[in-house]
């Protein structure tokens, strides 16, 4: 469903040298900026939508060596971010605090060290150890603040948030550590959406000074019925809106386009449906957008503007109280971008494998448009056997930033014909995708903009 005129030509090729210009910029760099360590792939509790839990993942529970993480000391002066985080839970490192110790000695003044925590194993003696430590920020992860059902589901709890908080609060107070932030994380789900104004005024109301809020990662089919995001780009519904509204003032109903399309006799009803959905398929040629109309109409205009009135009032909320407030686009965004490849990021498994990103940590499965998806893990060597900059310098891994940072490979989120398991769990001839790229980044939530995280 794609054609090009000499003008999008020109203006693609356009956007591709700028593109090009970044992307050499980022992969020149002869190391990375912002490096998140996974301590441990332990936990204290089993969050049902967590991927640890999720079918085909293959997570063994494991801690990294301290003596493994001193191997980065030549590459934490030029790290600007270190987040301590992974699957697990930090807390459970028993030697967390050396670590931070460690770090915070070879990084600049200004570098920010953080992890993210359920927040249970945090008393006040232990949050003054780590603040004093150098610990730059915590994120608090908060399901719900109705306590009873996150205790049933085996996730987190308001009752230990907000012990952890009130603890980090008075130890930041004791170390007159007044840079040291306090932050919490909500999963905007259709259960959760309504509580965002609420949830950032308990936020403010207990001494937080940021909240984070993130779509859900799909993980199961379950998770998919939860979802507010919508994976296709603003230009798509547009497009869609006013086709649809065309269509409702003929009394046709668009859902029924595809079966009526493909027809073997068509009566007159049905030629006017087929002329409107074929109008439909060469305004998106024309301007370039891709169309996955399954997709389109599980997502209406009314759901857009009761995100819009909610992220409104928790932007109220926020400014109110002095509070920062990061939300996430409720749609894709009309161009994908990469937050590993843009911050030039790498991902530490407590194993000591070396990857890109958050999304091929792992071995696990996911959610890709109602069909699963096996993710393998994709490592480019271990910090236990080379210096980290040795492996970021590492061809095929310097190859694999600079095709990811081009944004080449297949929007299977957005294709009418997609998500294609086979090619991409078959891997045929090393390509993960319809468009032959090598890298297997198509089906990935992350580059669409929904999803957040310290």
């Amino acid at each position: 469903m794609r054609s090009e005129t000499g003008f999008s030509i020109h203006c693609r090729k356009k956007q591709q040298s700028e593109v090009y210009a970044l992307v050499k910029q980022s992969t020149d760099d002869p190391h990375p900026v912002k490096i998140y360590v996974e301590l441990t792939t332990r936990c204290n509790l089993h969050c049902r939508m967590c991927v640890k839990y999720a079918a085909g993942s293959c997570i063994v529970e494991e801690d990294l060596p301290f003596a493994a993480f001193k191997s980065l000391s030549p590459s934490l002066a030029n790290t600007r971010t270190l987040i301590l985080n992974g699957i697990g839970e930090p807390l459970l490192h028993p030697e967390l605090e050396e670590i931070i110790r460690f770090a915070r000695a070879k990084m600049t003044p200004e570098a920010i060290i953080g992890f993210q925590s359920n927040g249970i194993l945090l008393d006040r003696e232990k949050s003054l150890r780590l603040i004093s430590a150098g610990l730059s920020t915590v994120c608090l992860s908060l399901d719900s603040l109705e306590d009873t059902a996150a205790d049933q589901a085996g996730g987190h709890s308001v009752a230990a948030v907000s012990r952890a908080i009130a603890c980090l609060v008075a130890a930041k107070k004791t170390a007159g550590a007044s840079h040291f932030r306090i932050g919490l994380e909500m999963v905007l789900t259709k259960r959760s959406i309504g509580d965002l104004p609420r949830f950032v005024q308990w936020a403010a109301d207990h001494g937080a000074d940021y909240v984070i809020a993130t779509h859900l990662l799909l993980y199961d089919r379950s998770s998919e019925g939860l979802s507010l995001f919508n994976p296709n780009s603003a230009e798509a519904v547009q497009l869609f809106n006013t086709y649809n509204e065309r269509a409702a003032a003929q009394g046709i109903n668009l859902a029924n386009c595809l079966s009526t399309y493909l027809k073997f006799t068509k009566t007159e009803a049905d030629q006017a449906v087929v002329q409107l959905f074929q109008e439909l398929q060469q305004e998106a040629r024309d301007k370039d957008i891709r169309l996955h109309l399954r997709s389109l109409l599980d997502y209406t205009p009314g759901d857009a503007e009761m995100l819009d009135q909610v992220f409104a009032d928790g932007r109220s909320v926020a400014a109110r109280n002095g509070i920062e407030l990061f939300l996430p686009p409720h749609q894709a965004l009309s161009e994908r971008s990469c937050p590993f490849i843009t911050d030039q990021t790498v991902f530490i498994a407590a194993s000591g494998a070396v990857m890109p990103c958050h999304f091929l940590w792992h071995t696990y499965s996911c959610r890709v448009l109602g069909e699963e998806v096996q993710v393998q893990q994709c490592d480019f060597g271990t910090i236990r056997e080379q210096p980290l900059e040795a492996v970021w310098q590492n061809p095929e891994y310097v190859r694999f930033r600079q095709e990811a940072g081009r944004y080449e490979y297949s929007s299977c989120w957005s294709c009418s014909l997609g998500p294609c398991a086979a090619l991409v769990n078959d891997n045929i001839l090393s390509a993960h995708d319809c468009y032959g790229s090598q890298v297997p980044c198509g089906h990935c939530q992350w580059n669409l903009g929904g999803i957040r995280c310290l």
